[in-house]
């Protein structure tokens, strides 16, 4: 009986932890992608728990990718963020410039 508690309270947390951190990379690429964000199309979430080979140091990081989307210059984005929510890195690399410029001109 102890030992069900003690599995069912660790499952319980871990998914609780999962999904705040989910919630936080998820905050930080909508602060990236401005409101209202572009037409992003397809979207795919993952989490590379072994790190990303994209990112330096192969940190672990949640993998947003999109395509094809609406923002000139960028058919095909990926958002590299770490577990608190900050972003590591951008494919391409100077999407935040893009997406100030597709804001700017009123999209």
């Amino acid at each position: 009986m102890r030992f069900t508690t003690l599995l069912l309270i660790l499952i319980v947390g871990s998914v609780l932890l999962i999904g705040a951190s989910w919630g936080l990379a998820s905050a930080g690429v909508g602060d990236l992608l401005g409101a209202p964000p572009p037409r992003m199309g397809t979207s795919h979430t993952a989490f590379e728990w072994k790190g990303s080979s994209a990112v330096k140091g192969h940190k672990r990081v949640w993998k947003f990718s999109y395509g094809p989307t609406a923002i000139p210059g960028a058919p095909n984005v990926r958002i590299y963020v770490d577990p608190m929510g900050h972003i590591v890195r951008t494919d391409p690399a100077n999407l935040p410039d893009l997406l100030r410029a597709f804001h700017s001109k009123g999209y």
